[in-house]
């Protein structure tokens, strides 16, 4: 083909070393750049939700943004175990801000901060794993609910500081944390079911 290119006077161009390699380093820096985008879009909850814009689906609750990965996640295990999305979606808030790699400095994993023993009890093997997370953390609310007769203060209660403390205290335990943790979750719960009513 060169030849026959050659007879109408063109000839191929000479490559210098300098410009085969700024080619190479060009393409090498274009897969690095497509590799990180793929991560951020697979990953969301490892950055600020917040910071989704489109990605994510906007509720009206104030600088609240709920990543659309994993919506369906929550809906499929609050219909499986009876529970509102809109409760799941508020303890995941407050526990985690939809970071399914967050850590507490008591060592709750994921999502819905889910202690490695009650993990374990769970049979989520991959607590950093959304999907196994909230489900462990439907599983362990529905249980909770039936433990205190559908009380939900106690059973936030019992899932911030334990079962036995709420039954030793026969209510919520006097732990500031604990305290704040209930009412954070219920107001947060409250506000995404007035934006759903909102949205009706």
């Amino acid at each position: 083909m060169l030849h026959d290119l050659e007879i109408y006077g063109i000839t191929r161009p000479v490559r210098h070393r300098g410009t085969v390699r700024r080619g190479r380093l060009w393409t090498r820096a274009m897969v690095v750049l497509v590799l990180c985008l793929a991560v951020v879009l697979t990953i969301p909850g490892a950055i600020d939700p917040s910071h989704f814009g489109s990605l994510g689906q906007r509720s009206q609750l104030e600088g609240f943004t709920l990543p659309a990965a994993f919506e369906a996640t929550i809906h499929q295990y609050a219909w499986r175990y009876g529970l509102d999305p809109a409760l799941l979606t508020a303890i995941i808030r407050v526990e985690s801000n939809f970071n399914p790699l967050a850590v507490s400095n008591k060592g709750a994993l994921g999502l819905m901060q889910l202690m490695p023993r009650t993990a374990s009890s769970l049979r989520v093997t991959d607590p950093m794993d959304p999907r196994q997370n909230i489900l462990g953390g439907a599983k362990q609310l529905r249980y909770l609910l039936d433990r205190f007769e559908d009380n939900l203060e106690l059973a936030l209660a019992a899932y911030h500081a334990g079962a036995s403390r709420v039954r030793y205290y026969e209510g919520i335990p006097p732990f500031a944390s604990t305290q704040q943790y209930v009412q954070n979750v219920l107001r947060t719960y409250r506000a995404l079911q007035g934006s759903t009513e909102r949205e009706l």
